[in-house]
């Protein structure tokens, strides 16, 4: 009875660790979501049914249902000193992504990132607008398959 008891307390103690483990772009998102100027958005649990939705009209529909997590970050707002701070902070925790290429956007180019969990497995996708400092990390389970056929679209 002792050990069952224990066997649960280390997988509910396993679980917790999981989910607050964070990704290195979501580290920078919440570092700078309370800058003065910084507009941001999260969603996970309930509020990611809506955000879903959100998701379904934008040109990552294909994959909408595989994103646990929303985060955006939008830094057009701040004070240039904290922009370059953010942008700075940004290329350092990129360097842990794979660079899937430039796509076109409704608000100018966007650069986009992968962040793989296996080979055959990506728990992030991260679009970043240069031009606006707009920052989107989804997350969840995609296939690189899946993440391909957004590029025919």
């Amino acid at each position: 009875m002792f050990r069952n008891l224990l066997l649960i307390i280390a997988a509910l103690t396993l679980s917790a660790a999981m989910l607050s483990a964070q990704t290195p772009v979501e580290k920078v998102i919440l570092k700078y979501e309370d800058a003065s100027g910084a507009r941001n958005f999260i969603a996970q649990g309930l509020k990611m049914a809506l955000a879903r939705n959100l998701l379904r009209s934008t040109p990552v529909a294909p994959v909408a249902s595989d994103v646990d997590q929303l985060y955006v970050l939008k830094m057009e707002g701040t004070a240039q000193a904290e922009r370059l701070r953010f942008v700075s902070d940004l290329n350092e925790a990129l360097k842990q992504y794979d660079y899937y290429g430039r796509q076109p956007s409704k608000n100018g180019e966007v650069d986009v990132y992968v962040h793989y969990a296996s080979p055959d497995s990506i728990d992030e996708l991260v679009i970043y607008n240069p031009e606006i400092f707009s920052l989107n990390s989804l997350c969840g389970h995609f296939t690189p398959q899946a993440l391909l056929a957004l590029d025919s679209k």
